[in-house]
């Protein structure tokens, strides 16, 4: 099965997922909660049910996509650099839910979050019934409250959350209406 290149950017190629992809996703995925969710999930939790928790979760997207997900993996050679994960027109109000972004640490800063979210962005332009792009955030994770907020994103509300790991957390919605700080136009610097 060849797999589909989207696009390279700087180093990284831009790519669809492959079946054998899931592990070093969900690696990616656990990692990210591990140095950003200390204190809102137990150490029980991120130290050892953590992984297995997201392996099932990515196994079964990867394999078995619902017909609206879009996944974006972005790769250095054979290393996984980050991800995207998107549920297209998921909100009648919201639009595009973007479920995952997570760019491991070393590649933090070189702007490849940013343009995940570009790419997404475009998607969601050329698409049917535009509302936007929404996300959650938990409101520990200030790093990433600050560069949603640095790409336009415009707070919504504030609620609690148990949808995921083993404890209640507050979350944060982030709406963009418009994608032109997205598609590069706009940034905030």
């Amino acid at each position: 099965m060849t797999r589909k290149v989207y696009e390279q950017f700087k180093d990284f190629e831009i790519l669809a997922p492959q079946t054998d992809d899931s592990m070093a996703i969900a690696s990616l995925h656990a990692q990210s909660w591990q140095e950003n969710y200390r204190g809102v999930f137990s150490d029980r939790f991120l130290n050892h049910a953590l992984i297995d928790d997201r392996l099932k979760i990515w196994t079964k997207r990867v394999n078995a996509p619902s017909s609206n997900q879009y996944i974006l993996l972005a790769k250095q050679g054979n290393v996984l650099a980050g991800f995207l994960c998107a549920y297209m027109n998921d909100h009648p109000v919201y639009g595009t839910l973007l479920d995952n972004l997570h760019v491991a640490t070393k590649y933090k800063g070189l702007g490849l979050g940013r343009h995940l979210m570009t790419m997404l962005a475009r998607k969601i332009d050329n698409g049917e019934n535009y509302n936007g792009m929404y996300l959650w955030v938990l409101e520990q994770n200030q790093e990433a409250i600050q560069f949603y907020e640095r790409l336009g994103g415009s707070l919504v509300e504030t609620v609690e959350g148990n949808d995921i790991g083993d404890r209640p957390f507050l979350k944060r919605r982030y709406h963009w209406k418009q994608l032109d700080a997205l598609s590069g136009n706009q940034i905030k610097t």
